[in-house]
């Protein structure tokens, strides 16, 4: 006995047997004879008839085709044992059925479907899913998501998952949205055996998409047959999108199905579940994030930390050692590294080099500036016929680097002589401890010059102070004085000034106590900004 074989869903399985005196009609309505619920079947679809030597395949006008063994029909044709029919995509098979199904039947000689499963529910109904069953799924998707670091890779695992649970989705769309709320696509499947990593795809899902994601809220959408608001070019879909939402329920993109089979709707329930995972998605993607925001932090930290042990090299190791003269210093960045700078340096003559500088900003910008400054440094007063030639030269330097300017205090200490010889870019001026009197003065020019940057044209004016027995100078950057307490009050000049007054045995001892005195006023306040500190006293005979 000849027969129908379906092979696929929507009904899987089903055997119809042919009758010689009653046409097969297949299609989408409930009165054909072999009934295909989907979309994409036309209501009345095909035809299988007996011309009275032979069963005939005829197309019915479909939408979508009728095809035997891989060829569209466009007029009757006949069929024989082991042919291959396709109703669009369902295929079904034309050939001798087994003595199970009988010519003697009622349904037989009837035309009536015999199914070798449970029959599926009606259009428009949906198996409710077992608690226990969702529960599994969605523990199944945040174990898997918990495993996953890569911010990249967590959407195409979530995208096949979901396609995995509903068997009836044939198209998804994962979105995610940039840092100006435009949804980009991280994963597509527009069929079932795609590979949900490849995103070159035309998106057909963003309007809903875009709503969903605007409104925060879940949408269960059904398009009937002639909109062009379907994903899918078919008669009619039904779509299911939900937001991606992080911790603080912040959007970050959108999760969207879509099946054309009306045997198997999305449902409500169906809404909350997915609606589930779009939060477990978020919490996984910020999770991902955190996890790359603190690798490249621990990277940058790495960096800082060769940075600043870079920046420390460049520092005087060594005191110099000069008869009748001592040098104290004290350096600590506000960051790993920082833009404040000094040195000193003994001259082929027998005098002695000693600056400080301070680039505009903080961290690695301003160590990188200074790092190029302190070999120019080097190089001019190696080079150059004056002090005011040096500072020429610097300043063209600083200038042609166009990355900001540097304040600039340079000493120059004759110690045959005692002189002291000072030149001052737009930098604070240096502090003097007279011996005698006890007295803290700035040592400052007659004229103020402009810093290191600012214009090429600048000219700077070197001035003389003469060192005697017991006199203490010192050259500090802004971070001293502008240092702020927890109630942001500044340390200020006249407080150091008091501790620079203050009654120490030695000059150790006196930077010493200027820098416990600022841990002190800060308190548990982080530095703002660099902090430098240079001082040279003239020994008591």
């Amino acid at each position: 006995m000849l027969g129908l074989v379906v092979l696929a869903p929507p009904a899987l399985g089903t055997r119809f047997v042919l009758s010689q005196q009653h046409d097969a009609v297949i299609g989408r309505e409930g009165f054909c004879d072999l009934v295909l619920m989907k979309r994409t079947v036309s209501r009345k679809h095909a035809r299988v008839f007996f011309d009275g030597k032979r069963y005939q395949l005829e197309d019915m006008g479909s939408a979508h085709g009728t095809f035997l063994n891989g060829s569209r029909v466009t007029r009757a044709v006949p069929l024989k044992d082991g042919d291959r029919i396709n109703v669009v995509d369902v295929p079904i098979m034309f050939r001798e059925l087994d003595e199970a199904v009988g010519p003697d039947t009622s349904q037989s000689h009837l035309g009536l479907t015999q199914r070798l499963r449970d029959l599926t529910p009606l259009p428009g109904t949906s198996v409710p899913m077992a608690y226990s069953g969702r529960l599994r799924n969605l523990l199944e998707i945040t174990r898997r998501l918990g495993s996953g670091l890569v911010v990249d890779d967590i959407f195409p695992r979530v995208l096949d998952l979901l396609v995995d649970m509903f068997p009836q989705a044939v198209v998804g769309e994962i979105l995610l949205a940039d840092a100006q709320e435009q949804l980009n696509p991280v994963a597509i499947k527009h069929g079932r055996d795609d590979d949900s990593s490849i995103i070159t795809r035309v998106l057909v899902g963003d309007s809903l998409a875009r709503q969903v994601f605007q409104s925060g809220q879940p949408q269960l959408k059904s398009v009937e047959g002639g909109s062009n608001e379907s994903v899918l070019d078919v008669s009619g879909s039904n779509s299911i999108c939900v937001p991606i939402l992080g911790p603080s329920h912040d959007r970050l993109g959108t999760i969207l199905l879509e099946t054309d089979d009306d045997h198997r709707v999305f449902t409500n329930d169906d809404v909350e579940l997915i609606a589930s995972i779009g939060i477990v998605t978020g919490q996984a993607v910020e999770y991902a994030r955190a996890h790359e925001a603190k690798l490249r932090m621990d990277q940058t930290q790495r960096q800082l930390d060769t940075a600043r042990q870079i920046q420390m090299r460049m520092l005087p190791r060594k005191k110099p050692k000069v008869p009748g003269y001592v040098f104290e210093s004290h350096y600590a960045p506000a960051d790993s590294v920082g833009g404040d700078f000094y040195f000193w340096d003994s001259m082929p003559d027998g005098r002695v080099a000693m600056g400080i500088a301070d680039a505009c900003g903080k961290s690695l910008p301003a160590a990188l500036l200074m790092a190029q400054f302190a070999v120019e440094v080097r190089h001019c007063l190696a080079t150059a016929e004056t002090l005011k030639l040096a500072m020429a030269s610097l300043n063209q330097f600083v200038c042609s680097v166009e990355e900001g300017f540097i304040t600039f205090l340079l000493c120059l200490l004759d110690v045959k002589t005692n002189l002291l010889t000072v030149v001052n870019a737009g930098h604070p001026p240096a502090l003097c401890r007279w011996h005698d009197s006890g007295n803290v003065e700035p040592l400052s020019a007659d004229k103020a010059s402009l810093p290191l940057g600012v214009r090429p044209q600048e000219i700077f004016h070197p001035f003389h102070a003469l060192m005697r027995p017991g006199d203490e100078v010192f050259l500090l950057t802004d971070g001293v004085t502008e240092a702020m307490a927890p109630n942001s009050s500044l340390y200020g000049p006249e407080r150091l000034n008091a501790q620079i007054a203050a009654s120490q045995p030695n000059l150790s001892a006196r930077v010493q106590a200027i820098v416990e005195d600022l841990a002190r006023f800060r308190g548990n306040r982080r530095p703002s900004d660099d902090c430098c500190l240079l001082g040279v006293a003239r020994e008591v005979a």
